[in-house]
């Protein structure tokens, strides 16, 4: 991935992810950037025709785990689905990841996205340890109690 590529990588997470749903709704500018400032080794594009149609963003670490890389967003226009491409993009970072020493990568699917996770059970990932995100919605007119 290069600069001249943040534009079409963050329209099309757009395009890709339901930024409504944790864990997409922090899909953002700053994630794009973050991603591609402090990890380049492990940002990549598949292109057609001269335009972005997947990409792949990852990083170094995972948590606080040094020897663990974190491959984080994936995507694939729809037009361009079931044509390899995000199993190319996978094992080009998986390859990257390799390179850089790392002992093992966590990828991060969502339960209910059954291609992703086929996907990674094809190119050898295994099911871990699952988290479930709790959400408490708070009134909008809610009044912040005065310290006393």
């Amino acid at each position: 991935m290069r600069v001249g590529d943040f534009a079409a990588v963050y329209e099309l997470g757009l395009r890709c992810y339901r930024v409504e749903d944790k864990p997409y709704n922090y899909w953002s500018i700053r994630e794009v950037a973050d991603h591609l400032e402090g990890n380049p080794d492990l940002c990549f594009v598949a292109e057609h025709d001269g335009a972005v149609v997947g990409f792949i963003l990852g990083e170094q670490t995972f948590e606080i785990i040094e020897d663990t890389a974190h491959l984080e967003w994936v995507a694939v226009a729809p037009e361009h689905r079931r044509e390899g491409l995000a199993g190319r993009l996978l094992e080009t970072a998986v390859d990257a990841v390799r390179r850089l020493g790392k002992s093992r990568v966590v990828a991060d699917v969502a339960t209910e996205n059954e291609y992703s996770r086929g996907l990674a059970r094809k190119h050898g990932f295994t099911e871990g340890l699952s988290v479930t995100y709790f959400t408490k919605e708070l009134a909008e007119s809610y009044d912040a109690p005065t310290p006393t």
